[in-house]
Parts: structure tokens; C-alpha cells; sequence
């Protein structure tokens, strides 16, 4: 009976860890108000494949390779994207986005690794003048160009609406020519992926039954 105890929690184990270790996402906003005072706003929320997202390191999203000057792009790193502009001063843009209207999208943790646990904004980097992940810092002649406290933009495809990344931590509206927004919140989405939830109740279930079988008279 031990030995069945065993399996099942082996089994349970090993069938949840994929659902865990597949994805990992995260909400974020951008807000006119701290870039410029305008009342743009972008909510959204990105999906990476989590074994292949460098932490501390720069990773790059950039299927067809146009963004080469940030770095070495990694397939597949990207694999859900999905955000929101409401609250345009003028010009175009508002309306949900996703993956399929951007051409790249660039995560920098920079040189040391962030708790992807928690929220990134604040989190401690290795900049010297003690700035934090979300405040840029630029490095002198560094190439490609880097910063101390890392960085995240959203490169939208050429003639979207979507937004634009026009400097570390900040976008544009509609494709970069409008509404500038700073980033205010990158945190972690805090559910699991569904199919864990599935997992974990059947191998709790096996294991609520191989003790009730363990105690039946024989």
C-alpha cells in the first residue's frame, strides 16, 4: 500500500508540473498620466513560455528578425499577448490588441535576476545610481543598447493601431504616433493554467481513495 501511495503521488507530481512550468503570465499597464498627463490607458497581459525566459537577461520576442538591434530573438518565447488602450486624447488606437499585431516584443531583467513573483515594478537592479526595474538608466555605448534596470516594450506591426515602444518602459498609441504611456504595474497573474486545477483534483482523488482502501477490513 505504501508502495501505490508512492505512485500516486509521483503520478500526481509529475502530471502537474507541466501545466505549472509551460507558461507564466503576467498583467501590466501603461498610463498617460505618469508620462505625460495625458489619460491614455493600456491594460494587458503577456504569456511567455517560462523555459525559455532568461532571468536575469534580456529576451526578445521577434519572429520575422527586424528587431536584431536589441539582440538575439528567441522562438517561441511569446506565446499570448492580449492588450487594451481606452482613454485617447486624439488620433487612433483605442481598442484591444493582440499578438498577431505586433512584430516583437522585448522583457529585460537586466543583470539580476527578478522574483517573478512578485511585482517587478520597484524590484532592486544593478544600477548604480539606484534606480529600480521600470526607471530608465541607460548604459553608455553599450550594444545593443541596454539599461541598468532592464526593459519591456511592445513593438507594434508597421501601419497597426497597436502601441509602440518608443523608449524603455514607455509606448506610443496608435502605432507609436500618438498618446505616450509610462509603465506602472508588471505583475504576476496569480492563477494556475486550468488543466492544473484538473490535475491536482483527480491525483488527490486517487490518493483519498488508496487511503480509504488502505483502512477496509480485508
Amino acid at each position: 500500500m505504501k508502495t501505490l501511495h508512492s505512485l500516486c503521488l509521483i503520478t500526481l507530481l509529475a502530471a502537474a508540473q507541466p501545466a505549472w512550468a509551460s507558461n507564466i503570465s503576467f498583467n501590466f499597464s501603461f498610463s498617460g498620466a505618469a508620462y505625460g498627463g495625458n489619460t491614455a490607458l493600456a491594460n494587458g497581459t503577456i504569456t511567455f513560455d517560462d523555459t525559455k525566459l532568461a532571468n536575469p537577461g534580456r529576451n526578445l520576442w521577434d519572429p520575422n528578425n527586424l528587431y536584431s538591434s536589441y539582440g538575439t530573438a528567441t522562438a517561441g518565447l511569446v506565446t499570448g499577448l492580449s492588450v487594451t488602450v481606452t482613454g485617447l486624447t486624439g488620433g487612433l488606437g483605442d481598442g484591444t490588441f493582440n499578438l498577431t499585431d505586433f512584430d516583437a516584443v522585448l522583457f529585460d531583467t537586466s543583470t539580476i535576476a527578478l522574483d517573478l513573483a512578485k511585482q517587478l515594478m520597484g524590484q532592486a537592479t544593478s544600477s548604480p545610481n539606484g534606480k529600480t526595474w521600470g526607471q530608465d538608466d541607460p548604459i553608455t555605448l553599450s550594444n545593443p543598447p541596454a539599461f541598468y534596470t532592464g526593459d519591456f516594450q511592445l513593438f507594434a506591426k508597421t501601419g497597426s493601431a497597436a502601441p509602440y515602444g518608443i523608449y524603455p518602459f514607455q509606448v506610443g498609441t496608435n502605432g507609436g504616433n500618438d498618446d505616450g504611456m509610462q509603465l506602472v504595474s508588471f505583475a504576476p497573474a496569480s492563477l494556475p493554467e486550468p488543466s492544473t486545477f484538473l490535475l491536482v483534483g483527480l491525483g488527490l482523488g486517487v490518493l483519498a481513495f488508496a487511503k480509504k482502501d488502505q483502512k477496509a477490513p480485508s
